[in-house]
């Protein structure tokens, strides 16, 4: 049995939920499709994110830059402000990345992706200056002042990589500068920062760099992915974190690099992460992953959201959906591609995972005593007016050699008072709340009858339940059994009355009309 207790007042503490600073779309273009702003929208409800991030503000098919006859450049916005204009309206603020670079300011023709975003650097950093100036002036003019200081722009993607920057470290360094310097230049109060780095890499040296030549930083950002790990050294044996900690090793020791660097109050934002996974048995692939499809995405994300909630300011998961044109737009059901909503607009056990995760609301319970949970699982409680919602995860490993059910009974305080508690449950799994699963027993087929995608439909909604849980001196309780790689949420609240009829006038008066309709 695993028992909370109420916290005291004088230590109350809520989440503070980095998660839903931030969530994000492939590039810039994508949020001229209706689709991907039908998916977008449908999980900004369901969610509520404060931000969202994206690339290739500046690609080509956004046409931002022309090169006159005369060689002077011209800007125009109209596809941004489309763009801006759409996100804005749906409560969402732009984390802003500025990136790649335009063909008529580039250096090479170097691009990555479908979309060809070129990444070279500019021929010109005068003319780049120029054209973060204009953009960043442009929003102001066009959204006001205050609204634009509460935005976030960060300095291009994953230079560290070959792919994503075709300069040196001393090339993103000018280019940061360049950037910082014209952002500021419009007002000194917008917030600007990077080096949106791959594998964490870049953060100390960001930061010794520009303290020491008094250059604007105002947050640091970089991006994780679980199969890093393997990725970096596939021979596990030599790997140095313990089997799962991986990941969460990896951001609390950026959290501890920062608060001990010379700049110890800077704001720490991870501006992707997703739950892409390998182990020695299963290779590392990016564009492949099973790993964000299936149930084990939503165990992933409930474990890792509650464990690290206060170690960074943003954890923003790439991307919403999977409507994503990095690879080239994907067709299937199912694409092991990084979305929380398919194509076809199924919701998967990711999608479950944040809706259920922005439920949590209140006070933060204690856990009083109780077994302790096995690697992997866990149990998280909270309270407000009254009300205990929490959730539950079983999320062992993947090289774990033993993955069992776990089975635990949940003692939470309650005031009698309150009457008898209503306990209602949803619980994500294959074929409830995960249909991935369900697709591949179908024999993953390229494409799906309605009927079938009813049934995919179907088994992308969690399995809920309602009980009415046994109270007694000051306390309820409530069993759970959880397979691997699933996750449960649970919300106890005082029992409604009991639904009365109309009043006897009223039924009196209804009765005579239906005889009479009877004649």
């Amino acid at each position: 049995m695993i028992t909370f207790s109420l916290p005291a007042p004088d230590i109350s503490k809520s989440l503070r939920k980095p998660w839903a600073n931030c969530i994000a779309v492939g590039h810039a273009a994508e949020l001229l499709r209706e689709d991907v702003l039908a998916h977008l929208e449908t999980a900004q409800k369901a969610v509520g994110w404060r931000y969202l991030r994206f690339h290739a503000v500046f690609s080509d098919q956004m046409n931002c830059v022309t090169r006159m006859e005369d060689g002077t450049l011209r800007f125009q916005w109209n596809h941004l402000d489309k763009v801006y204009d759409r996100i804005l309206g749906m409560g969402l603020k732009p984390f802003v990345e500025l990136n790649p670079m335009p063909t008529v300011l580039a250096s090479t023709e170097q691009t990555i992706f479908a979309f060809k975003m070129n990444v070279s650097p500019p021929a010109d950093y005068g003319e780049w200056g120029q054209l973060v100036e204009a953009f960043t002036r442009h929003c102001v003019d066009r959204y006001g002042r205050t609204e634009v200081r509460s935005w976030y722009f960060e300095v291009w993607n994953e230079p560290n990589l070959p792919g994503f920057w075709g300069g040196s470290q001393a090339d993103y360094w000018k280019l940061y500068e360049t950037s910082a310097q014209a952002v500021k230049g419009v007002d000194p109060q917008l917030r600007i920062g990077g080096p949106a780095s791959a594998a964490a890499a870049w953060v100390g040296e960001m930061i010794a760099h520009c303290h020491s030549r008094g250059i604007p930083l105002d947050f640091v950002s970089t991006h994780r992915y679980p199969q890093d790990e393997y990725s970096a050294q596939p021979d596990s044996s030599l790997h140095t974190h313990a089997r799962g900690h991986f990941f969460g090793d990896e951001v609390k020791r950026i959290h501890d690099l920062v608060r001990a660097s010379v700049m110890p109050d800077l704001e720490i934002h991870w501006t992707e992460w997703n739950t892409q996974s390998a182990t020695d048995n299963i290779p590392v692939t990016w564009s492949a992953n099973r790993f964000v499809d299936s149930s084990f995405a939503g165990s992933f994300i409930v474990k890792h959201c509650l464990e690290l909630d206060e170690f960074s300011d943003s954890f923003a998961w790439w991307v919403v959906s999977d409507v994503f044109e990095e690879p080239g737009f994907q067709q299937a059901p199912f694409s092991c591609t990084y979305g929380l909503i398919t194509v076809d607009g199924i919701p998967k056990s990711s999608f479950h995972a944040f809706r259920f995760l922005a439920k949590l609301r209140g006070n933060s319970l204690s856990v009083a005593g109780g077994d302790t949970p096995p690697d992997g699982c866990g149990v998280y409680a909270c309270e407000e007016a009254g009300v205990l919602r929490g959730l539950a995860w079983n999320h062992p490993p993947l090289e774990a050699a033993d993955k069992p059910d776990w089975n635990a009974d949940i003692d939470l305080p309650w005031q009698e008072v309150a009457g008898e508690p209503a306990l209602t449950t949803a619980t994500v799994k294959p074929g409830a709340g995960s249909a991935w699963e369900s697709w591949c027993a179908m024999g993953r087929p390229h494409g799906v009858s309605e009927s079938e995608l009813d049934l995919l439909r179907a088994h992308a909604e969690p399995e809920w339940e309602a009980h009415r849980p046994p109270y007694s001196d000051g306390r309820t309780r409530f069993g759970l059994q959880l397979e691997p790689y699933t996750f449960l949420y649970f919300e106890c609240r005082p029992a409604w009355i009991t639904a009365h009829g109309k009043g006897a006038a009223i039924d009196a008066n209804l009765a005579v009309l239906e005889k009479q309709l009877m004649v």
